[in-house]
């Protein structure tokens, strides 16, 4: 009989503690009145060493109140990552030369801030395509998952762990992850369940079309929704999935959180915020979701820059921070919605 290291792997880690495994499974119906943003950005891996692709695409979409479409925004980006992860091409539809500026910036470190320097009007609207260029760096890190996932030969080094301890939730010292590579010297990559697909159904403009994902990728999606239930405030629902593909078989989910907000209308300020954790890889994960309160009273334009700064540590998820500051997004959609 064959021996499998990567089976052997999954056999060890599934007998770890595990976070939730509730994947959603289907998108809401796109309310009348109401404007829907979605974003797809993929890390296309090649072998360790080697370059890397990153293709991302978004849309805005306005629903009207008899139910017919509008789109108000669309991008699309390719970018070439060599294998010390620095840019070396990038390349977005529609073309705007000034994001040549960012050859040569390293997609971890630093990133965002050049980004932001180079097309400073979209960081301060909030546009779709702020959003892609602000999920190029945790693409790039949750890319190295493919890696690891196929190579059960990898190991972290020591360093990189001793830096991570106490990161976020997942990472808390004396948690399933750490304890596990502790006891047995292997890093315990983890397992998701089977993404189910949430991008049409029955609606063609359920989502933005971002095709099939494809062998060795890792997928980040979002979908953010925004209408006025009322005179005074702002819904706002929010799906934020992690995904990878392997070689063969179906994507399974890393990452996966829900998120329902009230927004003052003419503020801008959360009023209200409840997240759900649907698909983490470790039980200390969802200790994470009440730091989400933190954001009550703050205004949406104001969180990219205020989560970084505060949200930090075990009681906090670097992925829930993400989705959290992603907020911000509705600030630019809540014109269309108020007619503004």
């Amino acid at each position: 009989m064959t021996h499998d290291p990567v089976a052997d792997r999954d056999r060890w880690v599934a007998t770890l503690g595990s976070g939730p495994r509730r994947p959603v499974t289907a998108t809401p119906p796109r309310r009348p009145g109401s404007v829907r943003r979605t974003t797809a950005i993929d890390q296309l891996r090649a072998d360790m060493g080697e370059p890397k692709v990153v293709v991302a695409s978004a849309r805005d979409l306005r629903t009207a109140t008899d139910g017919t479409a509008q789109v108000l925004d669309e991008v699309r980006v390719r970018a070439e990552v060599d294998a010390a992860g620095a840019v070396t091409a990038i390349a977005v539809d529609p073309a705007d030369a000034r994001l040549d500026a960012l050859v040569g910036v390293h997609t971890g470190s630093g990133f965002r801030a050049a980004a932001a320097r180079a097309v400073p009007e979209h960081a301060e609207r909030a546009t779709v395509l702020h959003q892609l260029l602000d999920d190029v760096p945790l693409a790039a890190l949750i890319g190295n998952y493919g890696f690891t996932r196929d190579n059960p030969d990898w190991e972290i080094p020591p360093e990189a762990t001793a830096g991570l301890v106490d990161l976020c939730a997942g990472w808390a010292a004396g948690g399933t992850m750490l304890t596990a590579l502790g006891d047995a010297g292997v890093f315990p990559v983890p397992i998701g369940p089977t993404a189910p697909p949430v991008d049409h159904g029955d609606d063609r403009w359920a989502w933005h079309e971002a095709g099939p994902m494809a062998p060795r990728s890792v997928r980040r999606t979002r979908r953010l929704d925004v209408w006025a239930p009322e005179v005074a405030g702002l819904g706002v629902d929010v799906h934020f999935r992690d995904a990878h593909q392997g070689l063969d078989g179906e994507p399974e989910v890393l990452h996966e959180y829900t998120l329902s907000a009230t927004v003052d209308a003419a503020t801008l300020v959360v009023r209200s915020v409840a997240v759900e954790a649907r698909t983490l890889p470790w039980p200390e994960c969802p200790g994470a979701l009440a730091s989400a309160q933190r954001i009550v009273g703050r205004r949406v334009d104001d969180l990219p820059a205020w989560v970084r700064s505060e949200l930090a540590g075990t009681s906090t998820c670097t992925h829930l921070n993400d989705l959290l500051r992603s907020l911000a997004g509705v600030a630019a959609l809540a014109p269309h919605v108020l007619g503004r």
